[in-house]
């Protein structure tokens, strides 16, 4: 068996289009992670070579497609007539490779490959289409990693791009998208209205913010609810609602997220978009040239039910794969309505800082370990972390530790950045750290002072 390799998207799409046969995204997931991952590579040499004609070489890899999607099929449904066609034509395959190159040669290769795709795109797809009425009667478990892995090539070729997506129906209750995000709106509230400065990354005496002051969200932060955590399974199914109904209540009480995604995938709006929910503290991160200093008012804040562990943040009794289908939605819709750029997506435990002793980590919730790829971003752990280059901060062991233990780029990028700054003042790290922190106080007491402000404001307008 050979690993799959994303780059070869003809490959992917016919996958996809056979996985369209299965109605529940459960068992299609599961279909996708399997053919996706352990592709057989032919091992002789005219295998090979046949896989280079047009439309038949590719018979052999269907027809293994045909027997998989006939796994996750009702015992009572008819196999549709392609597949059937395509079982039937590799039965047949020495037939039909003869007859192949006897075609090839007589009107050409290149007619051969456009008719042969343009025909098992249509056929596989509208079938597929026709067939999702029915469902299979259970989901099966799998490996965590495994699936985000599914999703991410799944995603990789057949998602709509963060600038096509659309409100395509709202109701009562809801919002529905064109990616297929559906957004819950029974428990949404308002909350502070934000306002909030942007800074300058360059170094600057007094280290200036622009004169307006924005409202428009520019970032999202990633969020674990760290909640006490019921096995995820059809016996607990009442204890499961139960909790998550809690987190609900509690959240919207406390404004603390503008989502929630639950343990069954579904995403609840709780602070509405434009007003500040309380879930970053004291925390910083950049994008581009801009800094943002305690990221509630500028970044929208979306929490997973979960808990978060190192090294165990995915699978079924962490966040699962209906959390990430359903992040991976919604991280799209915010992008899209609000032009944000794929480097303002950033988790908590990166983001968080303690001002009272000048460390990194508050907050340690995705230090690591966050799905990125799988929501359609890059990885932030290559990120260069700001807070320690650019405004002095530190960390401590612990903070290591809530990663796994293990140092990562964006981390080992700040320290050097730090390093060549102080070299160029001539002077020591922890001197340079000195200068720097005084540079984190303004802009703290800034936008602390318009936090104060903005909640001022709301609680007399409340009275």
């Amino acid at each position: 068996m050979q690993e799959f390799n994303h780059r070869d998207p003809v490959y992917t799409k016919t996958v996809d289009r056979y996985s369209r046969y299965i109605a529940s995204p459960g068992q299609r997931l599961k279909f996708l992670r399997t053919m996706l991952n352990t592709r057989q590579a032919p091992s002789a040499a005219w295998q090979r070579w046949l896989n280079r004609v047009p439309f038949v070489g590719s018979l052999r890899e269907r027809a293994v497609l045909v027997v998989e999607v006939s796994k996750y099929l009702p015992v009572e449904t008819k196999l549709p007539f392609s597949l059937k066609l395509t079982a039937l034509l590799y039965k047949l395959r020495v037939a039909v490779y003869a007859a192949a190159l006897v075609v090839a040669f007589s009107f050409g290769i290149g007619a051969v490959y456009v008719v042969g795709r343009i025909s098992a795109s249509l056929s596989v797809s509208t079938e597929a289409k026709e067939m999702n009425g029915s469902s299979p009667n259970h989901i099966a478990k799998r490996d965590g990693s495994e699936a985000v892995k599914a999703i991410s090539a799944m995603g990789s070729t057949a998602g709509l791009p963060p600038e096509k997506v659309w409100l395509a129906e709202s109701g009562d209750g809801y919002e529905f998208y064109s990616n297929g995000a559906r957004i819950l709106t029974e428990m949404e509230i308002v909350g502070d209205v934000r306002r909030f400065f942007t800074f300058k990354l360059d170094r600057t005496s007094e280290l200036p913010a622009n004169t307006d002051i924005a409202s428009k969200p520019v970032g999202i932060v990633f969020h674990i609810s760290e909640s006490d955590i019921v096995p995820f399974n059809d016996r607990n199914n009442s204890s499961l609602k139960h909790a998550s109904r809690g987190l609900l209540e509690y959240s919207r009480e406390h404004r603390l997220y503008n989502y929630v995604i639950d343990r069954f995938g579904r995403t609840y709006r709780v602070v509405r978009d434009e007003y500040a929910a309380n879930h970053a503290g004291n925390s910083l991160w950049s994008v581009g040239k801009n800094i943002y200093v305690n990221l509630s008012a500028s970044f929208i804040g979306v929490c997973f039910e979960g808990k978060y562990e190192p090294g165990a943040a995915i699978g079924p009794d962490a966040i699962n794969e209906p959390q990430i289908m359903a992040a991976r939605t919604l991280t799209a819709v915010l992008r899209s309505k609000y032009g944000i750029a794929d480097e303002a997506c950033v988790t908590h435990g990166l983001v968080s800082v303690n001002p009272s002793n000048k460390l990194m980590g508050y907050h340690t919730d995705w230090v690591s370990g966050f799905p990125f790829e799988a929501l359609g971003l890059s990885n932030k752990s290559s990120s260069e972390l700001v807070a320690v280059s650019r405004f002095g901060f530190t960390y401590d062991q612990a903070y290591v530790a809530s990663a796994g233990g293990s140092r990562w780029p964006g981390l080992d990028q700040a320290e050097a950045k730090l390093k060549e700054s102080a070299s160029r003042d001539g002077i020591s790290v922890e001197q340079e750290r000195a200068a720097l922190w005084s540079d984190f106080q303004r802009a703290y007491a800034m936008q602390h002072a318009l936090d104060r402000e903005r909640a001022r404001g709301e609680s007399e307008q409340a009275e």
